[in-house]
């Protein structure tokens, strides 16, 4: 599925973006997408029909996060499994983008995925496809609305206690670049914020970083090496 030439000129972006998120809704549809079962597994299933191969690497650093390929209709993507899951959900469904709309152009060499500064059109197309596959707007207001938050409400502990409420899996950037978006807080109100760190200071550590549950996993291992 390829977007046509003049909705890919750059003097279209709005139109752009919304046959981005578009897509995103027909392809929730196609393959019957519910936002609190999604994840990598969901994922890796969808990528299998589509007939893209997924390549796992443990990659140093959280630069690059995935990648997309495509040579004589062999179509992989390099993912990064370094980040946690749900920034390696975001790629997956950010590089879906690129398999639906750019294919063409990426295998002409005519873009290279994953260079955001010469391709900021194209790439941004792909966050609001990717955002809107994982959670799709109307949902996130819908909650919004349910929890009462407003411009006014809006703080750094609300943003906790929304991201532990949502159903999908999201990360606090994901929240705060929709919250910016839905003009319930400014950009750079919570840029200083440590979002997981407040919501441990508030609710505690989760299981997996408790010294009982380390202590627990490390005896196990040890019995399975024995």
């Amino acid at each position: 599925m390829q977007v046509s030439k003049n909705l890919a000129d750059q003097s279209n972006r709005t139109e752009y973006y919304q046959h981005c998120r578009a897509l995103a809704q027909a392809k929730r549809h196609e393959y019957s997408v519910v936002t609190a079962s999604l994840n990598l597994l969901v994922m890796a299933r969808i990528y299998k029909k589509e007939g893209i191969a997924i390549d796992r690497r443990k990659l140093k650093g959280n630069r690059i996060k995935a990648a997309y390929y495509c040579d004589a209709g062999e179509c992989s993507v390099l993912l990064n499994t370094t980040p946690p899951r749900e920034p390696r959900l975001f790629a997956l469904a950010h590089e879906l983008k690129h398999h639906y709309l750019d294919q063409e152009k990426i295998m002409n060499g005519q873009v290279e995925c994953g260079d955001y500064n010469a391709n900021e059109f194209i790439e941004k197309g792909a966050e609001v496809f990717a955002a809107e596959f994982i959670y799709p707007e109307m949902e996130m207001r819908q909650l919004i609305g349910q929890m009462g938050i407003t411009s006014l409400s809006c703080t750094a502990q609300t943003i906790v206690e929304f991201k532990r409420a949502c159903p999908a899996c999201i990360s606090y950037t994901f929240i705060v670049k929709r919250f910016v978006r839905f003009r319930l807080c400014q950009r750079e109100t919570f840029s200083k914020v440590q979002f997981t760190k407040l919501e441990e200071q508030i609710y505690g550590l989760p299981i997996y970083k408790r010294d009982s549950f380390k202590r627990a996993r490390a005896r196990k291992k040890a019995k399975t090496l024995q």
